[in-house]
C-alpha cells in the first residue's frame, strides 16, 4: 500500500514497529523530508556508527589483562581448594 499523505504514515508510525507498514511509512517520510531533516538523520547516522566503533574498542582494548586476571582468580580458587582439602586429609589423619 502506498501513501498518500504524511498524516497516514504518522498515523501508521505512531501504532509502532509491529505494523507491518511501519517501514513503509519511514521510508515514504524519510523521501518526503525537508533538506534539513535529511541532513539531520545523516548526522545521528554518523554519531551511531562512531558510537558503535568506540564501544568495540573499549571492549577490545586489554582482553589479554582481562584474561590474566581470570587465570589468577582460578589459580587462586585452586590453590585455596587444594590447602582446604589436605587440611581435610591431614584431620582425619589419612597420609598418601
Amino acid at each position: 500500500m502506498g501513501f498518500i499523505s504524511v498524516d497516514e504514515a504518522i498515523r501508521v508510525l505512531r501504532k509502532g514497529r509491529k505494523d507491518d507498514q511501519w517501514f513503509e511509512a519511514a521510508s515514504f517520510l524519510i523521501d518526503r523530508a525537508s533538506p534539513e531533516v535529511t541532513l539531520m538523520l545523516e548526522v545521528g547516522r554518523e554519531l551511531e556508527r562512531k558510537e558503535r566503533a568506540d564501544n568495540g574498542k573499549q571492549l577490545s582494548r586489554h582482553p589479554y589483562k582481562v584474561w590474566g586476571l581470570v587465570f589468577l582468580g582460578a589459580l587462586a580458587l585452586a590453590g585455596s581448594a587444594g590447602y582446604i582439602g589436605w587440611l581435610i586429609t591431614r584431620s582425619i589423619g589419612v597420609t598418601c
